[in-house]
């Protein structure tokens, strides 16, 4: 349990009680779309030792390794090799694997550019530092907690009562935040932001209730984690700059979380330093290893360039400007995992998409001398706009995220076609700019997408984790005339899988000219470019939500688009019971009479065992007989008749019956046990 200490309303009442009862609580101690994987009840383990590191934790693993291993998702001799390998993975008393970030020594400041909200980089009023938020609404929150806590019943814990953490305080006064240390908690959001920009989640300095951090079971689909920015002292004894558990983040436990970020180990609050933390820190929330090479568990980086100096986010950021999530491309790379995926397997996902990826479903730009802001969600995402330009000087500039900016951009315009007229992507430089002479009225297309640089095996990086904030703005003369009137009409709007809609474009007009050529965007990444289909049927053979897009094209290049929502839904679930396991055991009397328990267990279509199903079992070989039982709990047991023949003792189960479900016994489950 977490309780938070908000210093504005007299949060700390003097300083000497306050160390008073911290000496009391001292404690030693790509990107693809991937679903979240529900994992079993962790296994059950019980050590003496408090936590267990390098060969120690291996050998008192022992046998149970890969089981521990599996439950993590990685195989018994990767495990091995990593807590062999990583002095900062430690097992617990449970068998949990959580990471302390060891150092030699407090690290210096790391210094910072210039100040500059995640996009723009600009300060929020100071008055609102504890109420920024990267995603408001999300189901998934980070709460990075600067206030201070109380820590009752926690991993960290350990028995020892009640933790008392000191909140964030980097001149000496615990009483109140200073404009320097508030203008600090915005500058580390907004680089935390930026780093979980591609997920779907809430990156926030405000407080959340409890329901919007915890978890009740896996249905429940709210839930979080807390980083936590505090001093070791009272909290954890050691010379490290954060600790946290690994895949804890979707737990319906509390108990190993929050993560611990120590500010006074990291330059005294290094604004550059806290936030590579809090991000290291959250992801080990989210599953994710150390990455390293063959001499170190975390590898700094590579490239010496001011903008593009590269490392992974879950290496150590502290040295290079540009710090991003990775899958292990550089040379050497002892970690291999795909960070996004393995994120996404224990409940944190990616954004849906802001924009459309081609020319047919390109967002309308916000006119001449426009701004627009979007995210690059992942290395395949291209964010197309549509502008309507005459003849003259086009001018459009590409700014990634303000402060620590993940992504490296491409910018690219393209005429109706999609022919590519100019494109920026400058060597060293995350931004980019493009000036053309457009030489005649129609419409044109700006597309931004994120890159890589140079070898991954050398000084640079690859697309991987180039994601993340961008504002791009253009200036251009604005075409005159007027553009055409889209409609889009639809046989249906929901259906059941396979549905076979009609979409029909052809009542789409234009009050000057004509159309001259449809565009269709089918919603589920596949469409229609050939500009000559008024209408067209799509069969939807996957339930969903798809939203088509028609785009048509006048003769004098102008455009405009509709869109409709069809949603498919899947046809009414069957309803099965089948057998699931039976389990034989024989008992032989002294006489020599042998007979055969049958343990039967009995599940749903969904592998949920079922109660109150009457379960007809037939015995044959050396003996013969049939009887009807119901299950309680899931499971019946058929005792045969006894025999002191050789042979086999063969129960089939030839029946299942429960009221709203089909018998699933195309071929009839058996088995047998013989003498």
């Amino acid at each position: 349990m977490i309780t938070g200490f908000r210093r504005f309303a007299q949060l700390l009442s003097a300083s000497l009680a306050v160390g008073s009862m911290l000496a009391m609580a001292n404690v030693a101690l790509s990107q693809q779309i991937v679903r979240e994987r529900i994992r079993p009840a962790f296994p059950e383990i019980n050590f003496t030792e408090r936590q267990l590191v390098g060969r120690a934790a291996v050998d008192r693993l022992g046998a149970r390794l890969p089981e521990i291993a599996s439950w993590y998702g990685t195989s018994a001799e990767q495990f091995r090799k990593q807590l062999l390998f990583d002095r900062g993975m430690r097992i617990d008393s449970k068998g949990r694997l959580f990471v302390v970030e060891e150092m030699e020594a407090p690290l210096q400041a790391v210094t910072t550019g210039a100040p500059q909200n995640v996009v723009d980089g600009l300060l929020s009023p100071l008055e609102q530092t504890f109420q920024l938020h990267s995603k408001p609404g999300s189901n998934r929150t980070i709460y990075l907690d600067f206030d201070g806590a109380a820590l009752t019943g926690t991993a960290w814990n350990s028995g020892s009562g009640t933790i008392y953490a000191k909140p964030f305080d980097i001149d000496g006064n615990a009483a109140a935040f200073s404009t320097a240390e508030l203008e600090r908690i915005q500058y580390i959001w907004q680089r935390v932001a930026e780093d979980y920009a591609a997920f779907d989640v809430d990156v926030t300095t405000q407080a959340p209730t409890p329901d919007r951090l915890s978890r009740s079971d896996a249905n429940d689909q709210i839930f979080g984690t807390t980083v936590l920015i505090t001093h070791n002292s009272g909290v954890y004894n050691c010379s490290c700059g954060g600790i946290a558990y690994v895949g804890v983040f979707n737990s319906t436990t509390e108990k190993y979380k929050p993560a611990l970020v120590f500010y006074n180990m990291l330059g005294n609050g290094s604004e550059k330093a806290v936030a590579e933390a809090a991000s290291h820190e959250a992801g080990h929330n989210m599953g994710l290893s150390h990455d390293g090479n063959a001499s170190t568990a975390y590898y700094a980086g590579q490239g010496t360039d001011a903008l593009t100096g590269w490392a992974p986010i879950m290496g150590v950021g502290y040295y290079k400007p540009l710090v991003q999530f990775s899958r292990g491309e550089y040379a050497g790379a002892s970690n291999k995992e795909d960070d996004f995926a393995v994120a996404q397997s224990y409940g944190l996902p990616l954004r849906a998409d802001d924009y459309g990826s081609s020319i047919y479903a390109a967002a309308p730009f916000p006119g001449p001398g426009g701004t627009q802001d979007g995210i690059i969600e992942r290395a395949s995402d291209v964010d197309v706009f549509s502008i309507s330009a005459a003849a003259g000087t086009f001018t459009a500039a590409l700014s990634p995220a303000g402060r620590s900016a993940n992504a490296d951009l491409v910018l690219t315009l393209m005429n109706s076609a999609g022919a590519v007229l100019a494109t920026s992507n400058p060597q060293n430089a995350l931004n980019a700019a493009i000036t053309y002479q457009i030489p005649a009225t129609g419409t044109y297309y700006i597309a931004v997408r994120g890159t890589g640089q140079g070898d991954p095996l050398a000084t640079g990086y690859t697309a991987y984790g180039s994601v993340g904030n961008f504002r791009l703005t253009a200036a251009y003369t604005g075409a005159t005339g007027a553009a055409p009137r889209a409609v889009l009409n639809t046989s249906a709007t929901s259906g059941i899988a396979p549905a076979a809609i009609t979409l029909d474009g052809s009542q789409s007009t234009d009050s000057d000219g004509t159309v001259s050529f449809y565009y269709w965007d089918f919603g589920d990444g596949t469409g229609d470019t050939t500009g000559t289909l008024k209408s067209v049927t799509k069969t939807y053979a996957t339930p969903g939500v798809y939203t088509v897009r028609l785009t048509v094209v006048d003769n004098s290049g102008f455009r405009s688009s509709a869109t409709q929502s069809i949603s498919v839904a899947s046809a009414a679930p069957v309803n099965t019971v089948s057998v699931q396991s039976i389990t034989l055991s024989m008992k032989v009397s002294r006489s020599g009479v042998a007979k055969v328990k049958a343990v039967v267990v009995v599940v749903n279509q969904l592998g949920q065992v079922m109660s109150n199903a009457s379960v007809t079992g037939t015995w044959s070989g050396v003996v013969t007989s049939s009887k009807v039982l119901k299950t309680k709990r899931g499971k019946v047991t058929f005792n045969s008749p006894g025999s002191s023949a050789s042979g086999c003792f063969v129960l089939t189960i030839t029946g299942i019956s429960l009221t709203g479900y089909s018998f699933n016994g195309a071929q009839l489950p058996t088995n047998q046990v013989c003498r």
